[in-house]
């Protein structure tokens, strides 16, 4: 059963990028109609945005580049939404510059840079 979703999956995951392909081209108006999205569950969070609710990361599994998708946790606790979030800030802001820096972000808010 495990080998039929797995391809299933994989199946699915080429027919969108078919199929939003042709919507693109051939679509009217500024927004499509349909737009289909793909993810590939990394991993499950701590938490959501608060400690009650409950949150999972998901990757685009198209792209490649370095992102906050890309990286890999070595120790610590896992990690929540907040982290993710605060993690995605730093790497957005760091890329403003052209030399080595560090980003301090706490809950969503630059602390230092």
């Amino acid at each position: 059963m495990r080998i039929f979703i797995k391809i299933s999956i994989l199946f699915q995951g080429k027919i969108i990028i078919i199929n939003q392909y042709f919507i693109d081209k051939f679509g009217k108006g500024k927004f499509p109609e349909i737009l289909n999205l793909s993810f590939k569950k990394k991993q499950e969070l701590r938490y959501g945005e608060n400690p009650h609710q409950q949150a999972a990361f998901y990757k685009d599994p198209f792209i490649d580049k370095c992102c906050i998708t890309s990286i890999k946790q070595l120790h610590g606790k896992e990690l929540s939404y907040n982290n993710i979030l605060d993690m995605e800030n730093a790497f957005q802001l760091i890329k403003e510059f052209n030399e080595p820096v560090v980003a301090i972000i706490k809950h969503n808010n630059p602390s230092g840079v």
